[in-house]
């Protein structure tokens, strides 16, 4: 009876000890699951917080250059060539339908802008990007 008693003291003894083991494992994998989603919650938030600012400074060059053909389509002044507005760097070709604007800084993109040069309205214009992963 007393061996009995003996083995099944050690018996427990070891259950508790797995038990533990096992207890600790599963709150160590619940912490780094909560971990991880957090990290990638937040990560996805500055991925979006930084192309929105991408959106906006290209925004931003678009509605200078656009300013820009407006202005010199009322004053019916709208030359070919290389310009500099508000910080941003085109140049401006003339077609058949309106012109053709590329824009080489801060980030490099072409405008295909329709325009009616009796009127003085832009109707539509196009962007067409190189778009390089950040």
């Amino acid at each position: 009876m007393r061996i009995l008693k003996k083995t099944l003291k050690s018996v427990v003894s070891v259950m508790s000890d797995g038990f533990a083991c096992l207890y600790f494992l599963m709150v160590f994998l619940l912490c780094t699951a909560v971990i991880t989603t957090a990290m990638t919650i937040q990560e996805n938030r500055l991925k979006t917080e930084i192309n929105v600012q991408k959106a906006d400074q290209l925004a931003m060059e678009e509605a200078a250059v656009l300013s820009y053909i407006k202005c010199a389509l009322l004053n019916d002044h709208l030359e070919e060539g290389s310009f500099e507005e508000n910080g941003v760097s085109f140049s401006i070709r003339q077609t058949a339908h309106g012109a053709t604007v590329s824009i080489g800084s801060p980030y490099a993109e072409i405008l295909d802008i329709t325009f009616s040069s009796d009127n003085q309205h832009v109707y539509d214009y196009d962007v067409i990007r190189s778009e390089v992963p950040a």
